[in-house]
């Protein structure tokens, strides 16, 4: 046996014990939240006009306005527009909101850093400033949009996740569930990671608990048995906490929109639309929409820069469809159906359009394409003009319809990291192999992969606006690795044969 073996686990007890280096504890660490703060103040006075992404800034809106409840996202961002911007007439005060939300996620991965990775304080205030410099999260601060608010909340979800393994403690576990179903009651798009780290995380704790047993000399039964009691009990307050929390945001959805409990009430259409090029009329579970996707050739549906169009445009796919069947929950019902039969009976067809999709992120000119789309277009009647410079004080188009910006700049000019971004699961896995904690990296290994997954499957296009919530996974995979590359040395002096 080498001597690295015998090492290797008093190395991982030694990291075990050691104690928290709680960044409140660090005389610097308020310095660091005043300049991050002041950085952020800088850039929005830089750059402070509102900005649109339409028709997802307009839904929001329109539920800030009327209270309706769109059927197709969360709702919980328009009751936050009613209740800052509404009684100003203005949208600073939401703007002010985001930059706010902006500041806490970089406080928040300078935390994982500094208490969950360990390193050092200026290690960890470095990853902050980059955090509050990311393009993929600077730029939707400006935006109406979820995109802000959400990812401050799945920063608190992620640090919970990581605490959690770090010490195990079940309230860690309720906490991460509160903090989840607020996530998901702003962005949907994070619910498939939600519900997956629900049953996961205990599973990990145990799984890499045990490995880590099963490399200390002599094996301690008593005290796996009691690691696997332990977990069973998190493992159920988990999935308990998720169904309860999440039962109780449908009925409330339900109860608000005036439909039965659920999540949303457009998903079918949103995947009819997603795998359209994928569908063949004997998936259809309704004779006029198989004559419909019989005729898809006029309205180009195998095209798959078209899926959009064929989600809302005019004399498209689910438009067409929404003109035949005028009853919203069974088209609905029958486009989910035709998805789910179209993904049993070909799911390889279903994989080729997600692997279309990352293969669309790596098309340079495509990607810049759709980073200048992802800015926003915005056609908006004189009425809605009109709506918007009465309430919210914007005179004239131009403010809404900003084509240059700081912001804008610096997001357009960053691709190539965004190609950084793309391939966090990958940078996951090799994390899992030189990790001596492998706890942290099969976390990170989960969420990149899901939220990845769940962008090529569903997404319409290679949106990098889409990329968001992975930029900040990946900025946690970059510490996990500073966190090797500083243990390095003493490892291989440890481990060095004298």
């Amino acid at each position: 046996m080498s001597k690295s073996e015998i090492t290797e686990p008093k190395r991982r007890l030694d990291r075990e014990r050691r104690p928290d280096a709680r960044p409140s504890h660090d005389p610097h660490w308020w310095l660091f939240c005043v300049l991050i703060l002041a950085l952020k103040l800088c850039l929005l006075a830089f750059d402070s006009l509102p900005k649109l992404f339409m028709g997802d800034s307009g839904s929001y809106l329109w539920t800030a306005l009327t209270g309706w409840i769109p059927d197709d996202r969360s709702y919980f961002y328009g009751y936050v527009i009613r209740y800052s911007s509404l009684g100003t007439g203005s949208l600073t005060p939401l703007l002010i909101l985001q930059m706010f939300a902006g500041t806490t996620t970089a406080l928040v991965l300078a935390w994982i850093c500094r208490s969950i990775f360990e390193l050092s304080a200026r290690v960890s205030y470095i990853f902050g400033f980059l955090c509050a410099l990311d393009p993929l999260q600077l730029i939707w601060e400006r935006y109406v949009l979820t995109e802000s608010l959400s990812l401050c909340l799945y920063a608190f979800a992620l640090e919970r996740s990581l605490a959690y393994l770090k010490h195990q403690r079940i309230r860690d576990v309720v906490l991460v569930q509160l903090v989840s179903v607020l996530l998901i009651g702003f962005r949907m798009s994070y619910l498939l990671v939600v519900q997956i780290t629900a049953i996961c995380l205990p599973l990990i704790a145990l799984l890499t608990g045990l490995w880590t047993r099963s490399d200390q000399r002599p094996a301690n039964s008593l005290s796996r048995l009691a690691l696997a009691r332990s977990a069973s009990g998190h493992f159920l307050l988990s999935v308990i906490a998720m169904l309860g929390l999440h039962a109780g945001y449908k009925q409330v959805n339900g109860f608000l929109s005036q439909r039965e409990p659920g999540y949303l009430y457009a998903t079918g259409l949103h995947l009819l639309a997603a795998w359209a090029p994928a569908l063949r009329s004997a998936d259809a579970s309704d004779p006029r929409l198989a004559e419909l996707i019989d005729k898809g050739a006029e309205f180009h549906i195998k095209d798959m820069s078209l899926r959009n169009a064929q989600r809302y445009a005019p004399g498209y796919l689910v438009q067409q469809w929404l003109a035949l069947e005028a009853n919203a929950v069974k088209a609905n019902q029958v486009a989910k159906q035709t998805s789910l039969r179209a993904l049993v009976r070909n799911p390889g067809a279903i994989l080729r359009l997600a692997g279309r999709t990352f293969l669309g992120y790596w098309d340079i000119p495509l990607i810049k394409n759709y980073a200048k789309h992802d800015l926003g277009h915005v056609n908006l009647s004189k009425e809605d003009l009109a709506l918007l410079a009465q309430k919210f004080h914007w005179a004239t188009p131009q403010e809404i319809i900003q084509t240059s910006s700081l912001l804008r700049r610096y997001f357009l000019a960053a691709w190539p990291y965004y190609l950084v971004v793309v391939l966090s699961p990958l940078w996951s896995v090799i994390l899992i192999r030189l990790a001596p904690e492998k706890k942290y990296a099969v976390l990170l290994f989960f969420h990149s992969s899901i939220m990845l997954a769940t962008t090529l499957l569903f997404a319409e296009a290679p949106s990098v606006r889409y990329l968001q919530p992975l930029s900040l996974v990946t900025l946690a995979l970059m510490a996990a690795y500073a966190r090797i590359a500083m243990d390095y040395p003493r490892i291989a002096s440890t481990s060095t044969p004298r």
